[in-house]
């Protein structure tokens, strides 16, 4: 048993090529013999056939053995005898081609081959056919049998095939042959171009609805132009009634036309165009075409607000896109509303509009000068306002103060940032510095504090009460540090010594400003925030009062006046002011006739030489050991009680120095034997300048 085993077909392509032989070739074909080949090549190719060897018995006409052939229901010719033979038709090299995909090859032969009773053997033929491109497009290669439709528009050949293509507003139809006019969404986005209806300047087809729409980016602005020839159908008493070119920008209708009359230039201030084109089944007009061309949307000239108001390179035209910078001339800030602008530009919109509305421009105002700290400003200019260049000029309460300013001096200019400025540029105002050593009502008369009378208002405006262990005195230095005896604030033996500094500064009292004690505690107190005690200083040696000087600073700096003025340091250089015989002064609250003085005193006495004073402690220290250093002097009188007591300790000895007119503090009530009974002994304060500026400075 045989089993066979199916299968579905599988289409067979045809060759594009092959050989086709007369039968037993190359042997000599039989007698009687009847053969016939189609040939079939895949569509798309025609047919090319030829005869590499060709041997027939010749025939007149080739009536015995011959061979035809035949394409597209065509006789192509009958072909027989030997090459170089004089009878028959030796097809030679000749190609035979087909218009259609096939040919037919016919071989016939008859009963013999004989010449005059011999018998010939004529080999037969060998056939090579191919398969060539066919050239659909070309008309002359139709096929007579080929009822295909022809391209309508465009025909485009390609080995093996063609197809077909429409003219542009056309589309191929379901045929793949046949065309029809499409114009329902043309999209025209370049920003200039030409459109018009279909076939121009032909007549337009008929039932057309054609849409052709225009959109450009915003800020542009198209125009139309329509050329010559413009042809609708129309109507002489009815509006456009046939065929209608409706135009629309943004949803607004802008016109309706039709006629033998094109419109004008139509600006449609948009970027957005729709194009209608509606026909009916008649008509022979010619139609129309638009050139459409497209700008920037122009925004407002800019015009400034003021003449303070500068737009840089001001242009003749301004468009979307296109920007503009203000700013103002100096002095002057731009100004938005409230708001302060450090820079202004604006943009024309695609609407047309700007999208900031001009700043205005505002004069600079510096705002009120900075006020200054016991002085005064005054306007030098007569508007007397904080405006760009208005000028003001500093000054101190004099005489109690003095100016200190750089090297702009002390007039200041309101500049164009806004800001006070001096000569040299810089914001930085003078300083108020206090006036040392220039009572405005000096003492005239020599008063002495045991026995004298009370000091006058502003003889030594410098003299300050102090409160710490018992009344004491001292002086005022700067505006807030108190010149001192460093012994009010340890004393010598004392119990309360071993309180701290920070704890001393919180309970001590300090007045200024008065002659007596009962209105300076009306006055109240001066905090003191530091107390400067000088190292040199040793509260638990009782005999020795060397570096007996302290600085007391105050929290908050004092205002001067007449009645408050500070006392001036010695030059450190300058011992003059210690020569046996210089007269000063000493003030304080001390003792007055074995009671408490409630108002300030004041002596005048001289400066004792250093060896006098040391003979007169030898013979008067009465068995105690006091130390007198160099950094020591004493004053005073032996033969009376003109002297300072307790309560004056911590007051200055004060000298006038009369090349400068100052007040100077010399020396600070120290210690002494007894009170009134001889020489007090005084701090030297030439010897703690140094000291003092120390301190002073580094605050």
């Amino acid at each position: 048993f045989i089993g066979v085993i199916s299968s579905s077909p599988v289409p067979r392509v045809p060759p594009l090529f092959g050989e086709i032989t007369s039968p037993s070739y190359p042997k000599p074909y039989p007698n009687d013999n009847v053969s016939s080949w189609d040939i079939q090549v895949p569509k798309g190719y025609v047919v090319k056939l030829t005869f590499r060897y060709f041997d027939l018995e010749p025939s007149e006409s080739c009536f015995y053995d011959y061979v035809k052939i035949k394409a597209d229901k065509k006789d192509l010719g009958r072909y027989c005898g030997r090459l170089g033979s004089t009878t028959g038709n030796h097809p030679g090299r000749e190609e035979f081609v087909s218009k259609g995909n096939k040919m037919h090859l016919e071989f016939r032969s008859d009963f013999s081959n004989e010449d005059n009773g011999t018998v010939i053997p004529y080999r037969g033929f060998l056939a090579y056919y191919e398969a060539m491109d066919l050239d659909e497009c070309d008309p002359k290669n139709a096929a007579e049998n080929d009822d295909r439709p022809q391209c309508q528009h465009f025909c485009h050949n390609y080995v093996g095939g063609y197809f077909c293509s429409c003219r542009i507003g056309y589309q191929l139809q379901s045929d793949r042959h046949s065309c029809k006019v499409e114009c329902s969404s043309e999209l025209f986005t370049e920003a200039s171009g030409y459109l018009s209806s279909p076939e121009y300047p032909q007549p337009y087809p008929e039932y057309l609805r054609c849409n052709y729409s225009i959109r450009l980016q915003k800020g542009l602005s198209i125009s139309l132009k329509f050329l010559e020839p413009f042809e609708i159908d129309d109507h002489q008493q009815v509006h456009c009634p046939y065929d209608q070119l409706k135009i629309q920008a943004q949803g607004r209708e802008i016109g309706e036309f039709c006629g033998r009359e094109p419109p004008g230039i139509i600006q449609t201030n948009s970027n957005e165009v729709d194009i209608v084109f509606l026909t009916d089944e008649s008509g022979f007009s010619r139609g129309w075409k638009i050139h459409y061309t497209s700008e920037k949307i122009r925004c407002p000239q800019p015009v400034p607000w003021d003449q303070f108001t500068i737009i840089k390179d001001l242009q003749p035209v301004y468009q979307f896109q296109d920007y503009f910078v203000v700013s103002c001339k100096t002095g002057y800030n731009l100004m938005e509303g409230d708001r302060k602008l450090l820079s202004f530009t604006a943009v024309c919109q695609a609407d047309g509009t700007w999208h900031k509305p001009m700043p205005r421009c505002e004069i600079v105002n510096c705002g009120s000068p900075k006020n200054l700290t016991n002085g005064v400003f005054s306007y030098v200019n007569k508007s007397a306002n904080n405006e760009y260049q208005s000028v003001i000029s500093y000054r101190c309460n004099e005489p109690y103060y003095h100016i200190v300013t750089g090297t702009g001096g002390d007039r200041f200019t309101c500049s164009p940032e806004g800001t006070w400025l001096d000569q040299d540029g810089q914001k930085r105002i003078p300083s108020c510095l206090p006036e040392c050593g220039k009572p405005v009502h000096p003492v005239i008369e020599v008063q002495r504090i045991l026995g004298g009378k009370s000091a006058g208002r502003g003889n030594f405006p410098w003299q300050a009460l102090t409160g710490i262990h018992g009344r004491g005195g001292g002086a005022l230095l700067g505006d807030r540090w108190i010149l001192t005896a460093a012994h009010t604030i340890f004393p010598k033996g004392g119990v309360q010594n071993n309180v701290s500094l920070e704890q001393l500064a919180e309970e001590a009292d300090i007045f200024l400003g008065h002659t007596n004690v009962n209105e300076l505690h009306k006055m109240g107190n001066h905090p003191v925030r530091r107390i400067f005690i000088h190292p040199d200083f040793n509260p638990k040696d009782e005999h020795n009062f060397n570096g007996d000087i302290a600085l007391l600073e105050l929290k908050t700096p004092v205002t001067l006046g007449p009645t408050l003025l500070p006392i001036c340091l010695p030059d450190a250089t300058n011992t003059s002011f210690y020569t046996h015989g210089h007269m000063g002064y000493v003030s304080g609250f001390g003792v007055d006739k074995n009671r408490i003085s409630s108002n300030l005193k004041y002596v005048s006495l001289p400066a004792v030489a250093q060896e006098k004073c040391q003979s007169w402690l030898d013979n008067n220290k009465k068995g105690i050991p006091m130390v007198f250093s160099d950094n020591m002097f004493c004053a005073g009188f032996l033969e009376g009680k003109q002297d300072t007591c307790q309560g004056d300790s911590g007051s200055v000895f004060t000298v006038l120095d009369r090349e400068s007119g100052r007040w100077v503090a010399t020396g600070i009530v120290s210690w002494g034997i007894g009170c009134g009974t001889g020489y007090g002994f005084y701090t030297k304060i030439i010897s703690y300048v140094d000291w003092i500026k120390g301190i002073v400075k580094e605050d």
